[in-house]
């Protein structure tokens, strides 16, 4: 019933009528047309309109006379879409950086963050047998850490910590673009919301570690996933490939991350194209990671063998320190429940949607992001434990997401009640309440988001910059009282990288290196700094024996060990065969780490009290 004199190529037509037929609706596929046509037709004998706007020049007015054309409105979105499309990411970017940065130098270095100075400051041969020690699963971390060395960052708490809080910021834009992307606008600010305020991701990027640089691969390589997946792009699989790559060089459990986005791809529809991009991208990473796997393989369990085996109590502790950290109990449970929401709409949906469309891949990624890493750490955990909840920091955007469907599957169905109840009060309402959400529902998903983001931080905001053990005053310490003849044991090898820490940090102060005692275990010599502290035995008590008489006192970094029967064991043999030979014992307690003096006469140190006994 319309005219229109617009020539139009078959060619470029030809392929959206295909799809225009296969629509199941016929007045969306009569709309649509007429849409993609840019046709107005209203009526017999209307003019033909332009999709920008005017008509045709010889198309006759109203007087019978050519109409002149009408001036097309500017192109290009308008300020308000342009706030509403960048303002939230924006915004919660900014947040980001202020929740990261607050209070950074708060907290002194510890022993890990120390670690990661001690590889990184290497140079060569020393760089890579350090790396290659450590196992390699941080190794994209300490190689980053090595080039900004270079390039003159300094050594300082701020510096180091800041590449942390640099990938955490970065982060966000991909994690929002990636969730708006699969779910819209509403669920990517709840979730990345919850993501930026979770108290153990914001520690993470706070810590002069490759958790948070992990976290970041992990989000980008989902990210051009999604991407290369609906534009059947071949390069942004490769390039997944790569970033999926990287970031198993940056934490230990990345690879499972990696392999649930790979499983995911199992549920879209087989094309020839895709299948061969997901093969050669498969083999990319394959490739790239055989070096980690044999440096994997050198290291054995050693790194990892300090974590207590798994048990309900250690299952408890680690899924609470990895989806509700510092949660209170009311708030754990409600965040409980909305993630288990969250879970069923998912997998609801999933099964509700077009086998091989989009949509439902998207779900079913999420739900394998989320899951699969989970359940193949719980398994592995019987044999080798690994619950570390920050191992697997890169499920908490997963859990996000589920957690920011639960809130707005909950509050559409608030929404639709109260609209069905006014419906019932009052006649027409019915069909008013179909035009979308009830304001019901969003009210309810603007408090219970707020509610589970805001509390929890506000609840924990004075845990910012807590203190994991006083290097500082555990070395000013041994420095200030130590006096010749003295030695100095360190029952974790690794407490001997914090120590030459900060003795380094007050020699480039100071200009010369203070009295020290003579270090008796680790016995490398001062004034170097140790590529990597991995043997975690102690001196046994033969070996402590054969001190008697060498020194007139031993001073002991006591960095307590996990509560693991042999190595209690070790430590208190240890601390019993120093007993028997040097009968004056003092003590000093750093927040969990503890100095103590043996010494075979005199007084104890001003500031000293006499030792419990304790390991």
């Amino acid at each position: 019933g319309c005219r229109a004199d617009i020539e139009i190529p078959t060619r470029a037509v030809s392929p959206w009528l295909t799809s225009a037929r296969t629509s199941r609706k016929p007045e969306l596929r009569a709309a649509g047309a007429r849409d993609y046509l840019g046709l107005s037709c209203t009526g017999v004998g209307e003019r033909a309109t332009h999709p920008g706007g005017g008509t045709r020049a010889e198309d006759p007015g109203p007087d019978g006379t050519a109409a002149s054309p009408l001036p097309r409105p500017a192109e290009g979105p308008s300020r308000g879409s342009l706030a509403a499309r960048w303002g939230p990411v924006t915004l919660l970017t900014i947040a980001a950086a202020l929740l990261s940065l607050y209070k950074l130098a708060s907290s002194p270095m510890w022993s890990d963050e120390t670690a990661s100075v001690s590889i990184s400051v290497q140079h060569g041969h020393g760089l890579w047998s350090a790396v290659a020690s450590d196992g390699g699963s941080m190794s994209a971390y300490y190689l980053l850490l090595h080039t900004l060395f270079l390039a003159g960052l300094g050594q300082s708490a701020v510096s180091v910590r800041l590449v942390s809080v640099v990938a955490f910021v970065v982060m966000v834009p991909f994690l929002y673009g990636l969730v708006r992307r699969c779910w819209g606008t509403q669920v990517a600010v709840i979730a990345t919301a919850l993501v930026i305020t979770s108290r153990m991701v914001i520690s993470k990027a706070q810590e002069a570690r490759g958790y948070a640089l992990g976290l970041l691969l992990v989000v980008v390589a989902a990210w051009l996933l999604s991407v290369a997946v609906d534009r059947l792009s071949r390069p942004r699989l490769v390039a997944w490939a790569v970033v999926s790559a990287l970031a198993c060089y940056s934490l230990l459990l990345s690879p499972l991350f990696a392999v649930a986005q790979f499983v995911s791809l199992g549920t879209l529809r087989r094309r020839p194209r895709l299948v061969r991009s997901a093969v050669i991208a498969v083999g990319v990473v394959a490739v790239l990671v055989v070096p980690l796997g044999l440096m994997a393989l050198h290291r054995g369990t050693g790194q990892i063998d300090w974590i207590a085996p798994i048990s309900a109590g250690s299952v408890k502790g680690f899924l609470y320190g990895l989806i509700v950290p510092w949660f209170s109990t009311w708030l754990r449970w409600l965040m409980l429940v909305v993630i288990s929401v969250g879970i069923v709409q998912t997998v609801r949906e999933a099964v509700e949607r077009e086998a091989g469309s989009l949509e439902r891949w998207h779900r079913v990624m999420l739900l394998c992001w989320g899951v699969l890493p989970l359940v193949v750490l719980l398994a592995i955990s019987f044999s080798v434990s690994l619950l570390q909840s920050d191992y697997l920091i890169a499920s908490v955007p997963a859990f996000a997401v589920l957690a920011a469907l639960g809130i707005t599957t909950i509050a559409r169905w608030a929404g639709a009640g109260a609209a069905g109840g006014i419906a019932a009060i009052r006649a027409g309402e019915g069909s008013r309440s179909r035009r979308g959400p009830a304001p019901a529902g969003l009210v309810l998903a603007a408090a219970l988001a707020g509610l589970i983001v805001v509390y929890p931080l506000v609840d924990s905001w004075g845990r910012y910059g807590a203190m994991i053990e006083n290097g500082p005053g555990e070395t000013a310490l041994v420095v200030g009282l130590a006096r010749p003849g003295d030695a100095i044991i360190f029952d974790q090898p690794a407490q001997r990288m914090i120590f030459n820490y900060y003795l380094l940090a007050g020699f480039d102060r100071a200009g010369k290196l203070p009295l020290l005692p003579a270090p008796a275990w680790p016995s490398t010599a001062w004034g170097t700094q140790l590529p990597y502290a991995a043997d975690h035995r102690v001196p046994t008590p033969a070996a402590i024996a054969a001190l008697d008489g060498r020194f007139s006192r031993v001073w002991v970094v006591d960095g307590g060990w996990a509560p693991l029967p042999r190595y209690l064991a070790q430590s208190r043999a240890m601390l019993a065969a120093l007993g028997q030979g040097y009968p004056v014992v003092g003590e000093e307690d750093f927040r969990g780490v503890k100095v103590l003096l043996f010494s075979k006469s005199g007084p104890r140190p001003p500031g000293m009290h006499a030792w419990t006994g304790g390991g």
